[in-house]
């Protein structure tokens, strides 16, 4: 198991605080054991709400529990006067999952650095993550640049290290959540394939088809309370692509109704080439 702070210890200690920038690499630094309690996702963490539960994390919830937490979250001390006492820069589900676990402490590293530095560290953390979508990190870069912290797509792209013409395509495929009745129709970030989005998010920018795609948004709801019925992400993209741009090829979906244990019927997309940007 892992060992626990001692009670007479100071909460926060400056032997496991490493200060970070955007210049240079981060230093190895002690680890501390926390109340998950004491912690909450940093305002701009690129986890969508929807993996937080015990289902999507029971495998690391098993692991953890069986085998303990390896790889540390890292934090970084809120302001006094917060609701808790750290901001999880990256580790949201490693955090999750030892709160579901009783008396299971977190393993953390603590860091200090503005919120430039995090961003990029938290990228770089989870670069290699498969289960972070694509539409999740487009999502994220998004809500980097509203932030004011980097001056423009270049800089972005800069500091993750992707081209320009990459991180502008996923900012543009994330605008599709900033329409509220389309935003309306996805349950969870995750699901979004990030190509489609980028088409349907091009369309969006084209006023005579705008009023067209409000229509057929609507329609999909009104069936949706009448049958019942759930369409995937996919299907759903499609759909209002085709809705204005008959025959424009691209993924195709294969509707299949299954019936689930609280008698609700999903419509399930199998998918053909859903592909990236």
């Amino acid at each position: 198991g892992e060992k626990e702070m001692s009670k007479s210890e100071p909460k926060r200690q400056v032997s496991t605080v490493v200060s970070i920038d955007s210049r240079r690499p981060q230093q190895s630094t002690g680890l501390l054991n926390i109340e998950p309690q004491c912690c909450r996702p940093w305002d701009y963490h690129n986890r969508d709400q929807a993996w937080l539960n015990a289902r999507c994390c029971s495998d690391l919830i098993h692991s953890i529990r069986s085998n303990g937490q390896i790889e540390p979250v890292i934090l970084r001390a809120l302001p006094q006067g917060s609701d808790k006492e750290f901001e999880i820069i990256a580790g949201v589900r490693r955090w999750f999952a030892c709160s579901q676990i009783p008396n299971q402490k977190l393993l953390a590293r603590v860091i200090e650095g503005d919120n430039r530095s995090c961003m990029i560290l938290m990228h770089a953390e989870n670069a290699h993550t498969q289960d972070i979508t694509d539409f999740e990190r487009a999502y994220s870069f998004a809500q980097h640049m509203k932030s004011g912290v980097f001056k423009n797509q270049s800089d972005l792209a800069n500091a993750m290290e992707l081209s320009q013409s990459t991180v502008s395509k996923m900012i543009t495929a994330a605008e599709i959540l900033e329409t509220p009745w389309l935003a309306e129709l996805f349950d969870n970030k995750r699901e979004i394939p990030l190509r489609q989005s980028y088409h349907l998010a091009t369309i969006l920018k084209k006023p005579a088809l705008y009023m067209k795609l409000e229509t057929e948004v609507k329609n999909i709801l009104e069936e949706n309370k009448k049958a019942r019925l759930k369409l995937s992400a996919l299907m759903l993209l499609q759909r209002l692509i085709d809705c204005v741009e008959p025959g424009s090829g691209g993924a195709k979906a294969e509707a299949q109704v299954l019936l689930k244990k609280d008698d609700k019927a999903m419509v399930v997309a199998k998918k053909n080439q859903a592909g990236n940007l």
